[in-house]
């Protein structure tokens, strides 16, 4: 808490604020919406976006505000397609969203158009404390303004996620109307400090909390109505991990609201909002019989079972078995010692008195102990996954040092991939099938559970897959169903529908480096999520190891997308396609044909239909003319191969029949010399007598 910090007045009286509106360069939004990057509006900023003036060119008299979400989280783009030009009692409504060029990013982004709070924010900061609210304040005026949000939010089916005193607004300028602020430029709860979370939630890694249930938004609601009946943030300041320590040990009622001395009105209320059993926390029914005047039966906290004698575990006494989770989940390499060594199962019998919990842990133990050695590793990793989700059933997924609810995973996937944090710890909390576990673990059935695991089953499968179109990519599209392409490739053009894919790609052929391969393993998963079957044959194509198969399955793949979706033409990536053309060109064993090819692509570039580019490298006919002529030319060269082989050999035997030859007549001559010699030296002799 800041030294002597400055309060806030809450009262109607504040002077009259001057309202600025845009000046210089203009952003626009669907041909409507005006936003000027030169007028930022920093006292209407979130955590994660800033707002700027704006102006509607039909209603320029009318006051707004853009949000620009940042490029690092995944907005809540399908609240928004349900939000968008609705009316919600009691919350700034959403005008419009859209994708624009924003140049202080030098990329697209999304903005989200809203009307402009008059009457500024209700807590400045959270460090700022301000006058309380009256009792009777609260009771007759804010309360049912509340309760009014959050009665349209739930008949559309729409958790908030953010409410916290500082997204609440003055909506006039005589502050008569306090209104929630938006809810959708970050993952649900993203910004949310752990004071105003649940348990379970707050032990979430931020981007994995969920899009939750109705229950945490009046969680949330009670603890920022505790805020605005003190003035102040209670345990600000506090750690994280301290303030669901104390949460835990003495109730989220005991631990936020403490000494303070409230009205007994004021308790019931608070009671009823801050009961950590989801099961009996109010309910919006539940609130509203209290703004009429019907009180309800006080809620008390049942605190969680207390042990007769500590359990010891790294220099700290936990005396619940949530504490004891929440202890091992925090130091979860040393917590295989007494889990495996008994000392928890007699804990668990003589300190908590509690059987049949001891028996699940041992029937836990055993499944790995029986294990061969070698498995043994990661089999204890995955028990201690179990024994902490069995000990305290209401956590979250809790492995190693990652912390999410099922329907967080997807954001968690995005947040990480986006800010490029290493994804070993979800890759094996997804392939050791951790999620299946926690399901195990519930205590209570639930319907809904058994699609969600079975989901996580096929991901699994996913997972194990490493060829494009698969693996991590293909993860964090199937959990995030409004996630923009990922692909560094069109990450500037906030893809969010696979039509707008291939525009992208020519916008980005542009600029990118004719080098590149115009398709990545983000692509193709997203094409393979968003388009569904229709896409696998291609897919498996461009997974071929030969590089002429695999560039003709890219090339089929955008052509398909192009003739199901359009545009019409896309000559910069057609350009950028044909520089990757030399495998397939070469694939023809015509000379001819390839001249015709090369000779031909120009003209079906410029066109840019990637259909008829397509058809007309892998022409069925021209391919299987080319395979005719290359086996009439193979058997040709063949025959002429063996005439030539045949001559060659006819020719070594005449050499040899004529060697043959002349050494008989060279014998035959050689004999008739040496006669005749000797015949004239007969006759010599004869003569000389």
């Amino acid at each position: 808490m800041a030294k002597e910090p400055d309060k806030v007045r809450a009262a109607s009286s504040l002077p009259r604020r001057d309202h600025p509106r845009g000046t210089g360069p203009t952003v626009i939004l669907k041909d409507r919406y005006a936003l000027f990057p030169a007028t930022p509006l920093p006292e209407f900023d979130m955590p994660n976006a800033k707002a700027y003036a704006c102006e509607d060119r039909r209603e320029p008299q009318r006051l707004l505000l853009a949000y620009i979400c940042v490029a690092e989280l995944p907005p809540r783009t399908n609240v928004m397609r349900s939000l968008r030009g609705a009316t919600i009692a009691n919350a700034l409504s959403l005008i419009d969203w859209g994708v624009i060029e924003w140049a202080p990013a030098s990329r697209h982004c999304l903005a989200a158009v809203y009307p402009r709070p008059l009457g500024g924010r209700v807590f400045p900061t959270l460090e700022t404390e301000i006058e309380p609210f009256d009792e009777q304040e609260l009771i007759k005026r804010i309360v049912p303004q509340l309760l009014a949000a959050l009665r349209d939010l739930n008949g559309r089916g729409v958790t908030h996620r953010a409410i916290r005193p500082t997204n609440l607004f003055y909506l006039d300028e005589n502050r008569d109307t306090v209104v929630l602020g938006e809810c959708v430029t970050a993952p649900p709860a993203f910004d949310q400090p752990v004071i105003f979370e649940p348990i379970s939630s707050g032990m979430c890694w931020p981007a994995a909390r969920g899009s939750g249930s109705f229950a945490d938004d009046l969680y949330s609601l009670g603890a920022t109505l505790l805020c605005l009946r003190t003035g102040r943030v209670p345990l600000l300041g506090t750690e994280d991990g301290a303030v669901l320590h104390a949460k835990i040990a003495k109730s989220s009622y005991g631990a936020l609201v403490a000494d303070e001395r409230l009205p007994l009105a004021m308790i019931e209320l608070l009671r009823g909002l801050l009961c950590d059993d989801e099961s009996e926390r109010w309910t919006l029914e539940d609130l509203d019989m209290w703004t009429t005047g019907r009180r309800l039966s006080p809620i008390q906290p049942k605190p969680d079972k207390r042990a007769v004698r500590a359990f010891e575990y790294e220099g700290g006494e936990y005396q619940t078995c949530r504490e004891l989770a929440l202890a091992f989940a925090a130091k979860w390499d040393r917590a295989i010692g007494p889990i495996l060594d008994g000392s928890l199962e007699v804990w668990l019998r003589r300190g908590i008195d509690d059987k049949e919990l001891a028996d699940k842990v041992v029937s836990a133990i055993k499944a790995v102990t029986l294990m061969p050695a070698a498995d043994r590793k990661p089999s204890e990793e995955v028990l201690v996954t179990r024994i902490c989700m069995l000990l305290d059933p209401s956590a979250p997924i809790r492995y190693k040092g990652f912390s999410a609810m099922p329907l967080g995973m997807g954001p968690a996937l995005a947040y990480m991939m986006a800010n490029r944090i290493d994804l070993k710890l979800y890759a094996e909390c997804i392939l050791r099938e951790i999620p299946h576990v926690w399901f195990e673990t519930r205590p209570r059935y639930d319907p809904g559970s058994l699609q969600l695991d079975a989901m996580f089953g096929d991901l699994r499968g996913f997972l194990n897959q490493t060829a494009q179109g698969y693996g991590p990519e293909r993860l964090v599209y199937d959990l995030n169903e409004a996630l923009p392409c990922q692909s560094p490739l069109v990450a500037n053009y906030f893809v969010v529908e696979v039509s707008e894919l291939l525009p992208a790609l020519d916008q980005a052929a542009k600029k990118i480096d004719p080098k590149t391969w115009p398709i990545d393993r983000h692509i193709t998963a997203f094409i393979a999520c968003r388009f569904g079957k229709e896409a696998e044959r291609q897919i498996t194509a461009l997974n071929d190891k030969r590089p002429d198969m695999a560039t003709l399955g890219m090339l089929s793949l955008l052509a398909l997308l192009q003739w199901k979706m359009g545009p019409e033409s896309v000559a910069n990536l057609a350009s950028w396609i044909g520089g990757h053309l030399g495998p397939v060109i070469a694939s023809f064993h015509s000379r001819v044909k390839r001249r015709e090819l090369e000779k031909e692509l120009p003209r079906l570039v410029r066109a840019g239909n990637l259909a008829e580019l397509f058809n007309y490298v892998d022409n069925t006919d021209e391919r299987r003319k080319d395979s005719d002529g290359f086996q009439v030319a193979q058997k040709e060269y063949t025959a002429a191969l063996q005439e030539a082989q045949a001559i060659e050999k006819g020719d070594e035997q005449r050499v040899e029949e004529a060697e043959r030859i002349g050494h008989q007549t060279a014998g035959v001559i050689s004999m008739m010399v040496a006669m005749l010699v000797m015949v004239l030296l007969l006759l010599m002799r004869l003569l000389g007598r």
